[in-house]
């Protein structure tokens, strides 16, 4: 009897929820470690307890009025059909409460919302099934995917018990790395479908959704580790694309910016490598990024992924699957963007002789490399130093090249690469009325910020300002044939000061 009564609360508790795998579990929000998280929370408990009290108050009386008025005490219902004072009373009451909780929750929506006067800016775009982060101050650009322990362990029949890998399901490759104390600005959007950006310490989520931009915000106080994951079912793999957020002091923040841009100066490893060494290398690739769809065997699920074993492309000519797998088709990715050029030759090797296939042919990631995007020719010392003058006039030229790399990094997100924008959200550059008219009229625009649009004056020195400005009116489908140089933008914020 024992044993069935434990068996039963076991059950009970299992489906409630309870148990010693949730000993986090709790009823009320959390508060998170943020200021907009908290005051989330207050507003939460704000509502929660008006709401409370008018519960009361309300069935306080009811009940009241059922007890002591009843039947068998003598009491007759009053026959009346209206009354215009009580009327007024529960029209204007109601009103008050509800103008009264509308204002501290119209005030903590507006500060959600405003990403103004940020220190710095990071766009995430959500892949099926991993994020993709970009700086856009500083350049740096990764990929965020599920940890391998975790990808090991949640194989079927892995043999590993979750309980033996920390933070299972929880934890990243490579984590979001965030200064301490900075107000920093997220874009969001999304490759292939909807998916959620969230992380609770942080007090907000947000959609990420294809061809449209979200936008919030965060500042953290106290450096550590936060956690979240996509909540948005986007796929079969919804549930492995976790997000991994640390806060570091500003210190060790600028210390790791330099160490990521250090490594990614250094580009990939593009040295000729055996056949063995890539079949070997290959596998771990396949197993992070392809096995999700492919499976590890190579077998596909019918009717939804291609098998690799024996597939026609896989198999035949070399070059049509490097192009398919650097630009992507349908559901399969574009691992062009993903991988760099030594991965990417290693898993092509390992699909064409591993997981059933022999082909017997390689490719190395020299011939990658040719086939991917080149980064933009670095400027000259001269030139650079030249940049850094703000008295120094530049030609149009030089105003262009610096205008296209400081377009890319702080406007194409919102804007679009072609200037394009998007509709309903973001006006195009390309023939917008701003930037083919009074050329005055844009850069007070630019400097001041208007509604959605940061104002840049605080984000960017005068020549990037100039250079930006001049890109925009004589590329992107403009050509007003106009320019600014730095020292007039720098005489405008000098005034404004």
């Amino acid at each position: 009897m024992k044993k069935k009564t434990q068996l039963l609360a076991g059950l009970v508790l299992g489906f409630l929820g309870i148990g010693a795998a949730q000993a986090d579990y709790q009823l009320n929000l959390m508060r998170g470690v943020t200021k907009i998280s908290n005051d989330l929370y207050d507003l939460h408990m704000l509502i929660l307890w008006i709401c409370v009290f008018i519960g009361l108050a309300v069935f306080g009386a009811m009940f009241y009025s059922i007890y002591h008025h009843r039947k068998s005490k003598g009491h007759k219902a009053a026959q009346f059909h209206e009354n215009t004072t009580v009327e007024i009373i529960w029209t204007i009451i109601p009103t008050l409460i509800l103008v009264g909780m509308a204002i501290p929750a119209t005030k903590t929506l507006m500060e959600l919302d405003d990403v103004q006067d940020s220190d710095m800016t990071i766009k995430v775009t959500g892949w099926q099934w991993k994020w993709e982060y970009e700086y856009l101050d500083t350049g740096i650009h990764f990929f965020s995917s599920l940890d391998e322990a975790s990808n090991k362990a949640r194989q079927v029949n892995s043999g590993i018990d979750p309980k033996t890998v920390p933070n299972y399901l929880l934890n990243v490759d490579n984590p979001l790395v965030v200064p301490t104390k900075k107000k920093i600005r997220f874009v969001f959007t999304a490759a292939d479908v909807l998916h959620s950006w969230w992380v609770p310490d942080l007090g907000w989520k947000k959609d990420t959704i294809p061809g449209f931009i979200n936008e919030a915000w965060t500042s953290v106080d106290e450096p550590g580790t936060y956690r979240g994951q996509c909540t948005e079912l986007c796929g079969k793999d919804h549930g492995f694309m976790p997000i991994v957020v640390i806060a570091m002091e500003q210190p060790e923040y600028d210390a790791w910016v330099k160490k990521t841009q250090e490594a990614a100066a250094k580009g990939a490893d593009l040295s000729d490598q055996s056949k063995a060494d890539l079949i070997a290398k290959g596998a771990a690739v396949y197993n992070k990024n392809c096995a999700t769809c492919h499976l590890e065997s190579g077998a596909g699920v019918a009717g939804a992924f291609p098998a690799i074993t024996g597939s026609p492309v896989v198999i035949g000519d070399l070059q049509a699957q490097i192009n398919l797998v650097l630009n992507g088709k349908g559901a399969m990715p574009a691992f062009g963007k993903m991988l760099n050029a030594s991965e990417l030759a290693q898993v092509i090797t390992y699909t064409r002789n591993a997981l059933g296939n022999s082909v017997g042919d390689e490719v190395q990631p020299k011939a990658i490399q040719e086939l991917l995007p080149q980064p933009a020719k670095t400027q000259s010392s001269e030139t650079v130093k030249k940049l850094t003058e703000t008295s120094a006039d530049l030609t149009m030229d030089e105003l262009l090249t610096e205008g296209e790399a400081v377009y890319n990094t702080s406007c194409a997100s919102c804007h679009m690469g072609d200037g394009a924008g998007l509709a309903g959200t973001f006006p195009a550059i390309k023939g917008s009325n701003v930037v083919t008219g009074n050329i005055d009229t844009q850069i007070d625009l630019m400097i001041n910020g208007k509604g959605m649009m940061p104002a840049f004056g605080k984000m960017l020195n005068p020549t990037e300002f100039a250079a930006v400005v001049t890109y925009t009116r004589n590329k992107l489908g403009n050509s007003v044939g106009d320019s600014v140089q730095p020292a007039k933008i720098q005489a405008l914020l000098n005034g404004q000061g």
